[in-house]
């Protein structure tokens, strides 16, 4: 078996000049499957040129609520029109993000519906994002019933549990190896084995020991080894049950 990274932006600026050795790095970290996640259709062109004959690379487009004002309808459209593509095997990320913006949850919770629905008509996965906002991310998800992944879920285990019933995925970042990082320790020990997954969100919340450096696929591995630690699980056999999640989600 191997590693796997279940939502990583390579395709950002951030590995502009080292992509070559951040793939190399996965290969050497045995990292040998990761969905490339695309916010725009810039971000996906870019990622149709990320390759490699040793790593299985999926790709995922999807509108970011922190996005959405920026975007003029016709933008909204080709991205939404972009879903259609057979390479894109599931949308994301989307959902709603209230840290950064308050003044347009109205118009945040229409894109991510209109996603949902696409997704569906597909019979595409989705990718959800929710930063202070994760009841009306639950009530729009219990709304409109659709398979998916809760991304770098940072919420507590009770609402964990509620997005397990509506046959959510639940995947842990870096931020799980945070030495004060209790809410992701106690989700972690909650969610059934089938359900979960682990990620980098890169290059973003590297973990530890790398916390505070930019983070890349290959650093999964320090995520992955300290799951398995805390459950109390065989390496070998939570890559296999990682893996097989990941193929469940994504490619069935």
């Amino acid at each position: 078996m191997a590693w796997l990274d279940s939502h990583t932006h390579i395709n950002d600026e951030a590995f502009d000049d080292d992509i070559n050795e951040v793939i190399q790095r996965m290969i050497d970290a045995k990292v040998k499957k990761a969905m490339i996640v695309c916010l725009n259709e810039d971000d996906f062109k870019k990622a149709l040129y990320i390759t490699s004959d040793q790593i299985e690379f999926d790709i995922a487009l999807g509108i970011y609520p922190g996005d959405v004002k920026e975007f003029s309808k016709e933008r909204v459209d080709k991205i939404l029109n972009l879903l259609e593509d057979s390479r894109v095997k599931a949308v994301g990320e989307i959902g709603l993000d209230y840290y950064w913006d308050k003044d347009n949850k109205d118009a945040q919770k229409e894109i991510f519906i209109r996603q949902i629905e696409i997704a569906k008509r597909l019979n595409k996965p989705i990718i959800v994002h929710s930063r202070n906002a994760i009841q009306d991310t639950y009530d729009i998800l219990k709304a409109h019933r659709v398979k998916g992944v809760m991304h770098c879920y940072s919420d507590s285990k009770e609402m964990a549990k509620e997005f397990i019933k509506l046959g959510m995925y639940i995947s842990l970042s870096g931020t799980v190896t945070f030495k004060n990082a209790k809410e992701p320790k106690e989700v972690a020990k909650i969610v059934p084995l089938d359900r979960l997954l682990i990620e980098t969100d890169c290059p973003y919340l590297a973990p530890v020991p790398h916390r505070g450096k930019r983070n890349e696929p290959a650093y999964v591995v320090h995520t992955g080894k300290y799951i398995a630690e805390l459950l109390n699980i065989d390496e070998d056999e939570f890559q296999k049950i990682i893996n097989e999640n990941y193929d469940n989600l994504f490619r069935r």
